[in-house]
């Protein structure tokens, strides 16, 4: 007997709760039932819709859906054993993706018909909402970084602080030489890239080193700042004030993102309807 059902079961347990059906709490495995119960009857009317359309799914196509489950492991093996786990079974999970990729034939073939914007309007939507379309503060950013490691003299705390801080006055001096000092002296993988972190906007470093970065000039360095990989030498090369996004960047943005608006508000629509029609 066919246990397709286990893979939805499994898929809305990772996606709402991060964990797989065993792992869960009973308050999450009541949760996860009704979820399941309501999806599962909504594909079954998906389902009788797509049989009396004649739509189908071929060897092809799903083969493809079987790898890419695939590929969320990092073996054969692995897969296998995850399956075992939710006494999941070749057949079974072929059953699952089968309606899977049913379902979605039948939502594509809902949306068939809209009509992206065209450029004009989506130009007209730039020029009508400018605050949407405005890119924060960025900045160009270098680091040197000097790990910490107690076994080893030239990185005890208080020598790896001083190198840098050594390292800290000849840039000040002559900042041209960044790039050559951080290829020579970082130990973060950037060395390779003359200590290049790139171009960044607040919340993407270490709180420690964001909070710095974000209060520099232009050009200016760090005091030496100390994270959870070691000490750092920031530098702001330069700053990218916050300013509107371009309009040639902006209009295939725009159009994407109002043409998936428009397809699931049409889906849900549907499939309201859908689920109010007699069985």
């Amino acid at each position: 007997m066919l246990n397709w059902q286990a893979y939805p079961k499994l898929k809305l347990a990772t996606q709402h709760f991060g964990k797989v059906p065993a792992d869960l709490s009973a308050e999450e495995a009541t949760r996860l039932e009704t979820m399941l119960t309501h999806q599962l009857a909504m594909e079954e009317r998906i389902l009788e819709y797509a049989a009396q359309a004649e739509m189908t799914v071929t060897a092809a196509d799903l083969n493809v859906a079987l790898d890419e489950v695939k590929k969320a492991y990092p073996d054969e093996e692995a897969w296998k054993a995850s399956m075992a786990t939710v006494k999941l079974d070749l057949p079974s999970l072929k059953e699952a993706l089968r309606r899977e990729l049913l379902v979605s034939q039948v939502m594509d073939k809902v949306v068939e018909n809209i009509k992206p914007l065209t450029e004009e309007a989506a130009k007209a939507w730039y020029l009508d909402h400018p605050r949407q379309f405005l890119q924060p503060e960025r900045r160009m950013a270098r680091h040197i970084l000097i790990t910490i490691d107690e076994e080893n003299p030239d990185n005890y705390e208080e020598t790896a602080y001083a190198r840098l801080q050594t390292l800290r006055g000849q840039l000040i001096q002559t900042p041209g030489k960044f790039a050559e000092l951080a290829m020579r002296y970082s130990e973060c993988p950037t060395a390779v890239n003359e200590g290049k972190i790139g171009l960044v906007k607040q919340g993407q470093l270490y709180p420690e080193l964001d909070a710095a970065l974000f209060q520099l000039p232009e050009r200016g360095f760090s005091k030496i700042l100390r994270s959870p990989m070691g000490f750092h030498l920031l530098w702001c090369e330069k700053i990218h004030a916050a300013a509107p996004m371009p309009l040639d960047e902006a209009i295939p943005k725009i159009i994407a993102a109002q043409l998936d608006h428009a397809k699931k508000k049409l889906q849900k629509q549907w499939l309201n309807w859908l689920m109010q029609q007699e069985a």
